[in-house]
């Protein structure tokens, strides 16, 4: 919940706890770009964007027509489609795209030693994902839906050996709803003004049944909405200056917790839950940042936010920096700060706390770029983060609630480089991440080493291949692995491959191996299983057609 996540630049981020749903359930096929911001941007983008922020720009209207679709195939009872059409009228300045998707997967088996023997044969790890995206511009104009829909299995949340809970009969369904209308006016050529009205809905569906024990099912509901409009004035004088400023206003509609029912039987849904206690709450935002040239090559980047909400009261972020910026050089000292606002699952988990305050971030960055030459580009970045009021889980006997009691240092430095030429291509990244509490002791969770690797070689005109690699170090777990013996997950080196054919004769054909070599790797747990084994080796094929310059008859 400190990594904001956008799809054309509206929040997506789950509205109750603040977090985003990793999964499927992103329409990649639609996408133009992923533009990602590392460290804090809370003077631009407000709560949540603690960590960074991924911002998921999808295909533009403004392009020629075209009709695509993809399908694909693998083991683990993989399957996914996708089908693409848009249309632009170069003369009128208006188009629109439609852009759908399904996929369903068993992802990981973890029936009997490669989940420890948590788990019977009747194990149910599916996730199912339904995705639609439609945009539409007419001049200045522009509106867009995004629709996301994961449902999964919840079996992995509780072992079923030895235990009254089932492995099979549970579903996690999670729903997004993104509506947007903008507007761009441009006043001259330096000042233009862009309207946002928005509305965000991400629900937990009233069919969602999290427990299945021997005798009941449990079934959860949790709808959240919001309502939110934005103008963002942006000024541009000549390359000395540049500015943006805006006025954001939200409303949202939170649920307190989930509301329940339960049956009387492991083999009978729950009834429809009802509506929750659901709670208000108005935020009124704005932001100033300005860029300005000075001589001999040297910018001055400012910026200040300042949120008022009838939850977490008023908050105050700034960001200040110097950057060098030369031909083949770019170098930047920066102070930002950064906060999350606690929401209503905060405020009522468990015992529930009503003075809790947002959780904020400090930090400080010195990170450089060089090119050496056309080819070759190198990156370094230096960063120490302070968390401070960060929400801790404080325990009663065997009751807790949140406080604000915890702080976390972090100590950073990362290094990669890209190597592009004709047919080849190579990338590397390495980054060392150094983070420990008040106390001193370990974040669990956070690898203290990490590494990638990657490369792709096309020849043949049509044809390239791609292989990578990635380092993931040793982790401390949040509980002793009876495995192991030990609280810390070991580290592992994953490969992955793809061979492509690409824009043959309007088809596209892969092969993608997924963890090439079949390692066994874990990832750590806040779960009640100790440890979580990741995907064995996935083997998939996928074919893809399309139509260029689709054009309807007149």
């Amino acid at each position: 919940n400190k990594i904001l996540i956008l799809i054309d630049g509206v929040q997506i981020n789950e509205l109750n706890s603040g977090g985003f749903y990793g999964g499927g359930q992103y329409n990649l096929a639609n996408v133009e770009r992923i533009e990602v911001v590392y460290g804090p941007a809370s003077v631009i983008y407000g709560t949540n964007a603690v960590s960074g922020i991924i911002n998921i720009i999808t295909k533009s209207t403004k392009r020629e027509p075209v009709f695509f679709a993809n399908a694909l195939f693998g083991n683990f009872n993989t399957y996914y489609t996708d089908v693409n059409f848009n249309y632009y009228n170069d003369e009128k300045d208006m188009g629109f795209l439609m852009s759908g998707m399904y996929k369903t997967t068993e992802k990981v088996d973890l029936t009997g030693s490669a989940g420890d023997y948590n788990w019977t044969d009747e194990m149910e790890n599916f996730e199912n994902d339904y995705s639609f995206d439609t945009k539409f511009h007419y001049k200045t104009f522009s509106a867009g839906i995004n629709y996301q829909n994961r449902q999964s299995s919840t079996a992995t949340h509780y072992p079923s050996v030895g235990t009254i809970y089932r492995d099979y009969g549970t579903l996690w369904n999670m729903q997004f709803i993104n509506a947007y209308i903008k507007h761009k006016y441009k006043i001259n050529e330096k000042l233009s003004i862009k309207t946002t009205l928005y509305n965000r809905n991400a629900t937990v569906l009233a069919n969602s049944v999290k427990i299945v024990t021997d005798t009941a099912q449990k079934a959860y509901f949790r709808p959240n909405y919001l309502l939110g409009a934005e103008s963002i004035i942006n000024y541009r004088y000549k390359e000395k200056l540049y500015a943006t400023g805006g006025l954001i206003y939200e409303y949202e509609k939170l649920a307190n917790g989930y509301s329940n029912t339960y049956s009387n039987s492991p083999d009978i849904k729950p009834p429809k839950p009802v509506m929750p206690e659901m709670q208000g709450n108005t935020l009124f935002s704005t932001f100033a940042q300005m860029q300005y040239k000075l001589p001999f090559n040297f910018q001055i980047v400012a910026g200040l936010r300042f949120d008022n909400s009838s939850f977490y009261k008023q908050v105050l972020t700034p960001r200040v920096g110097i950057i060098f910026n030369a031909k083949n050089t770019t170098l930047r000292v920066l102070y930002s700060e950064a906060f999350r606002a606690p929401k209503p699952w905060d405020y009522t988990d468990g015992l529930g706390n009503i003075d809790l305050k947002p959780e904020k971030m400090e930090t400080y960055e010195f990170s450089g770029m060089y090119s050496f030459g056309k080819y070759i580009r190198a990156e370094i970045s230096v960063y120490k983060n302070y968390l401070y009021n960060a929400l801790t889980k404080k325990f009663i006997n065997a009751n807790y609630f949140w406080d604000n009691q915890g702080n976390i240092n972090t100590d950073g430095v990362e290094f990669a480089f890209n190597y592009g030429k004709r047919n080849l291509k190579f990338y590397g990244n390495y980054t060392y991440n150094y983070s420990s509490d008040e106390n001193g002791l370990l974040i669990p969770e956070i690898a203290i080493h990490m590494a990638n690797l990657g490369t792709t070689y096309s020849f043949f005109k049509y044809i390239s291949i791609n292989l990578r690699a990635n380092y993931i170090g040793r982790r401390k777990n949040t509980k002793t692995i009876t495995q192991t013996g030990t609280n810390f997950i070991e580290p592992a080196v994953i490969f992955h491959s793809t061979l492509s054919v690409l824009k043959y004769k309007n088809a596209d054909i892969q092969l993608i191996v997924k963890n090439l070599l079949d390692t066994k790797y874990y990832h750590t747990s806040n779960l009640e299983p100790e440890r979580y084994r990741q995907p064995q080796r996935t083997i998939m094929f996928k074919l893809g057609y399309r139509v260029n310059n689709f054009k309807p008859k007149k």
